[in-house]
């Protein structure tokens, strides 16, 4: 008899953790429907989509580089040859790259990813239903997965108990 105590616990376990992530995919997906027509894609916004920051800073290296307004070297070093930016991304990997002109890859690749244009990128994407907002969000329906991962921890526990 004391195994349905038992089985009562993990119910109300699961059952909380399982709550508890549907109402943080709900509240996360609770965007308008009609949000996102109508927005034509920038080739930036694409990429902030596809991979995030990071990808938009490949992107403003490829594109500048295949213009040839920047070299990409073999040997990892960026060099501006021109240096006026067309747009915000553009001038954020030039001053990534710094007032010498040239600089290594990686630290242009992350500096150009955390600049002020990129988050202002990702924070149209958010208004216009196309993206989740960064922290909030993500953290919550992170914290409602681990709690469901715990709860079948508890389940089997208690039926190992049993």
């Amino acid at each position: 008899m004391f195994w349905v105590l038992l089985l009562l616990l993990a119910w109300a376990v699961a059952g909380t953790a399982c709550t508890r992530l549907c109402l943080a995919a709900v509240r996360t997906a609770a965007v308008d429907a009609d949000a996102g027509h109508g927005h034509d894609l920038t080739l930036y916004e694409a990429a902030f989509l596809s991979g995030g920051p990071a990808r938009v800073a490949d992107l403003t290296l490829v594109s500048m580089a295949r213009q040839r307004r920047l070299l990409l070297a073999h040997t990892g070093w960026a060099t501006v040859v021109d240096p006026r930016g067309r747009d915000e991304m553009e001038r954020s990997v030039i001053g990534a790259i710094g007032p010498e002109g040239q600089s290594r890859i990686a630290p242009v690749r992350s500096a150009a990813a955390d600049t002020d244009a990129v988050r202002s990128l990702g924070e149209e994407l958010v208004r216009a239903g196309l993206a989740v907002p960064d922290t909030a969000a993500r953290t919550t329906v992170a914290a409602g997965v681990r709690q469901v991962r715990a709860a079948a921890l508890a389940v089997l526990g208690l039926g190992v108990a049993r």
